[in-house]
């Protein structure tokens, strides 16, 4: 037996011991490996399950970054509370990949539902990008069993359903077209507008700029530094423009040398803040690759895109959509051509509106209606 399998055995006795406690019919959990504190999408669920005082609602968010130290916290995350949590409840809702509910036998009547963390299928991730430089070790995926063990997935509309079949590896029978819950504030101009005020009031370097934000994708491989700070120099030539940067949520961006040149060449980061909330300040929204541009979409916002190597990920990473015909925007390679189009007012917001109207289901309540169909699953299986 390999030192993996000897691991995933121990990990099976100890869930085992986990199993011999009751079930509790009330219990949903919701399981995140994206950050060590619930996201808006976790916190308007639970929200929403907790709304009649009919649902126990257990949370458990720890990522899996880090050291060894860290490592090994999580291992006693996922072998204490997790694994209890996965135990005695009767539906377990995941945002990301996670190794318990994917390599251990469960309870017949526990339900698991993966609704991801991004809003769209963009570029591919998952089983769509296994042994890509980019993507898993196609034999660890296996050894692991990647994404198994789910009874229903989300696709956030008709469009991208083929996508996140693909990516996950099941039937499209197994999807709910159901967007995730912050498509309710992207889409409530008076939330929007209240959030704006509210940063604007504690950020006044922001007052009377036109603010462009930069969210870039994450990427595994490597970035290229000088491309992002090419694009804070050449804002600076516009007088009446700001950057602020929103990097990825677990990429190291915000770190050494990197942020240094950025701040030094005038860019703002405002790491109170998600991306969600610098949407409601942004009059241009900037990115290359990121999923965020759902996000921007649903606002209606203009989108500008910031592709300076698109070749080159094209050939590492690739696109569930044609890049070049169906973004909301057209792709730049310089920071001199996308701030040229921004100055001559070039990015259409009517394009974000066609895009969002195409990869975001028209569902009204979002959060609402997934703890409606979750609240059925727990009747169901009573």
């Amino acid at each position: 037996m390999s030192v993996l399998g000897a691991g995933k055995a121990v990990l099976r006795g100890i869930y085992g011991l986990h199993k011999k406690a009751a079930t509790r019919p009330d219990r949903v959990a919701i399981i995140s490996r994206q950050g060590n504190a619930p996201s808006i999408d976790i916190r308007l669920l639970r929200a929403a399950l907790e709304k009649n005082g009919d649902v126990d609602v257990r949370v458990l968010c720890k990522t899996l970054d880090g050291g060894i130290l860290r490592k090994i916290g999580y291992l006693f995350h996922m072998i204490g509370p997790q694994m209890h949590a996965i135990a005695t409840s009767k539906v377990v809702v995941l945002d990301s990949y996670c190794i318990a509910v994917s390599i251990l036998e469960h309870k017949k009547d526990l339900t698991v539902i993966q609704m991801w963390h991004a809003m769209g299928a963009l570029k591919k991730f998952g089983k769509s990008i296994l042994g890509q430089a980019e993507g898993s070790s196609r034999a660890l995926a296996e050894e692991m069993q990647m994404h198994r063990g789910y009874d229903v997935l989300l696709a956030s509309s008709e469009a991208s359903l083929p996508f996140f079949a693909e990516a996950f590896g099941y039937e499209e029978n197994r999807f709910w077209i159901l967007p995730l819950p912050r498509t309710d504030l992207l889409r409530d101009k008076a939330y929007m507008e209240a959030r704006r005020e509210e940063i604007l009031k504690a950020n006044p370097q922001l007052a009377g700029r036109k603010v462009l934000l930069y969210a870039p994708t994450m990427r595994k491989t490597g970035e290229d530094l000088t491309k992002p700070v090419e694009l804070a120099r050449e804002v600076q030539k516009y007088g009446e423009y700001l950057l602020v940067v929103s990097p990825h949520p677990v990429t190291g961006m915000q770190e050494g040398a990197y942020l240094k040149q950025l701040k030094e060449n005038g860019a703002q980061f405002l790491p109170d803040y998600s991306t969600l909330d610098l949407l409601s300040v942004c009059d241009v929204f900037i990115s290359d690759y990121s999923a965020a541009v759902f996000e921007a979409a649903a606002t209606g916002k203009p989108v500008c895109l910031y592709a300076y190597d698109l070749d080159k990920y094209l050939k590492t990473r690739g696109f569930y959509l044609d890049y070049e015909k169906e973004m909301p925007g057209i792709p730049y390679r310089t920071a001199e051509e996308v701030m040229r189009a921004v100055a001559d007012g070039v990015p259409d917001p009517a394009q974000a509106e066609r895009f969002a109207a195409r990869y975001i289901a028209p569902v009204e309540h979002t959060a609402e209606e997934l703890a409606s169909r979750i609240r059925a699953l727990l009747r169901e299986r009573k």
